[in-house]
């Protein structure tokens, strides 16, 4: 993800509920396609969100008006990157939708740009990310564009099907970096057909040889979105992924108390960098 597009709030928030499916701008630096971060403009506040609110009721579809956050929800988005999505450059009158629906300005403010983007596989962030960007098009530092597309990735994992120790690694290679030099420790919630219903949960943090883990936070963390079974994991800043005594101690607790619970503990894996284990006994 090289790139990010800054849009008005009211913009932003059309786009990450599905009700607006394409953007009206120029398109320089000019890629073509790819994957896009969406940044909301940092004028964004809630007097202009009233004034959005105010033309929503009028202009849009009972059942799309419905899909509108409050601002509550969004007060927090000014000047952050709030999702991403995939898109594509068109001339405006080659832009039709594939449900053969040709959303233009006409309802969603037209900027009379030549160029518009077509957009899909759009996803939202839990967890705005601050950024600096210009309004338009504007490139990622390297280090942030990584950072964007983790979370991206993480975001985008929903749903998916856990098949295997390796599948999970992968997200939890991706999200422990929020611990940074610290130990910490996370968990994946998982529903009946082991599917990902939530992105990693970090429910506990250390130093930089050990963390304390209660298990009663994880499994909070785990009943709170009615998990049927949880992946746990955590991270050795040492580079160090063999399993400590303690290490397969807690694994066999969280089994043993998941058993009572009704939440199965699939794996306890150990994490640094790209490098992960299984914790289990030979």
């Amino acid at each position: 993800m090289e790139y990010a597009f800054t849009c008005t709030g009211s913009y932003a928030i059309l786009i990450l509920c599905g009700i607006k499916r394409s953007e009206n701008r120029s398109v320089w630096p000019s890629p073509s396609e790819g994957r896009a971060a969406i940044s909301c403009s940092k004028s964004f506040c809630k007097e202009e969100y009233g004034q959005f609110i105010a033309w929503a009721s009028m202009n849009l579809p009972p059942e799309d008006f419905e899909k509108l956050p409050s601002w509550r929800e969004v007060k927090d988005w000014p000047g952050r990157i709030v999702g991403a999505c995939d898109y594509a450059s068109r001339k405006r009158n080659d832009l039709v939708l594939i449900d053969g629906d040709e959303r233009g300005g006409n309802v969603n403010w037209d900027e009379g740009n030549d160029y518009w983007w077509d957009l899909s596989e759009v996803v939202a962030f839990d967890h705005p990310i601050p950024c600096r960007g210009n309004v338009g098009m504007w490139q990622l530092p390297s280090t942030f564009a990584a950072h964007v597309t983790a979370v991206d990735r993480l975001a985008r994992s929903v749903g998916e099907r856990i098949a295997s120790s390796e599948n999970a690694a992968e997200l939890f290679c991706l999200a422990m970096p929020i611990a940074g030099v610290n130990e910490g420790f996370f968990v994946l919630p998982l529903d009946e057909s082991r599917r990902v219903i939530a992105e990693p949960v970090l429910v506990s943090i250390g130093d930089a040889s050990t963390t304390t883990v209660d298990p009663g936070e994880v499994f909070f963390a785990a009943l709170q979105v009615s998990a049927k079974a949880i992946v746990v994991a955590h991270n050795h800043p040492s580079g160090d992924i063999r399993p400590s005594a303690q290490d397969y101690e807690l694994t066999d607790r969280l089994k043993w108390l998941g058993t009572k619970i009704g939440v199965e503990v699939l794996d306890h894996l150990i994490v640094s960098g790209e490098q992960w284990c299984v914790v289990e006994r030979n």
